[in-house]
């Protein structure tokens, strides 16, 4: 494939992992003009996703963080190598392979996605951590093609529990997770930071 790219990202988190105060907004479109098209069918198209978050210290130790993000595939005849792809947690996020509470890697997929992720984060002694994170998406495909499809009550919901440890190497967490709908249950450990 042969693409262009734009993005623009701004990001005032005084924190990556545990912020108390701040906001972030990350955009980006991608369009792939060619490919070598081995299967005869390759037509242009676009992606474009968006992410925006902000975190509120409520009391000395208890901070809410509200997180929206979504994207979308512009063309007829987009690949879905490129789809997005919700579930899991603690991982490096990859193109659009993104993390869901509740749901097991890679479990939900469409061209478009909207999700909304509410966090309430207690610092309970220094550098140590309870919270509780609940997340909704509508996933399919063509999603934005009728504000019916993805303004509605969320098709896929999850929530978790968890303890974090800020360390030398990064946090050091523990979550465990469940959805309502199919009523699967997840713990999810993750250590360290990405680079």
């Amino acid at each position: 494939y042969l693409s262009v790219f734009g993005f623009m990202k701004y990001d005032s988190f005084d924190q990556k992992y545990f912020p108390r105060k701040g906001w972030n907004l990350n955009s980006e479109i991608k369009s792939f003009l060619y490919s070598t098209d081995y299967n005869n069918i390759f037509e242009r198209f676009s992606i474009a996703k968006a992410d925006f978050g902000i975190a509120i210290p409520v009391f000395k130790k208890m901070t809410l963080k509200a997180q929206t993000e979504g994207g979308f595939t512009i063309g007829e005849r987009s690949v879905s190598y490129f789809d997005f792809i919700l579930g899991g947690y603690g991982f490096q996020q990859v193109n659009n392979i993104k993390p869901f509470l509740g749901y097991d890697f890679l479990s939900v997929a469409g061209d478009s996605y909207v999700k909304f992720l509410l966090a309430a984060d207690y610092e309970f002694y220094k550098k140590h951590h309870f919270n509780f994170i609940a997340n909704f998406a509508n996933v399919g495909d063509n999603i934005f093609d009728s504000i019916d499809t993805w303004l509605t009550k969320p098709n896929f919901t999850g929530y978790s529990f968890g303890y974090g440890m800020e360390t030398i190497i990064g946090p050091i967490e523990i979550k465990h997770s469940w959805s309502p709908e199919t009523k699967d249950h997840y713990t999810w450990f993750s250590v360290g930071s990405w680079f």
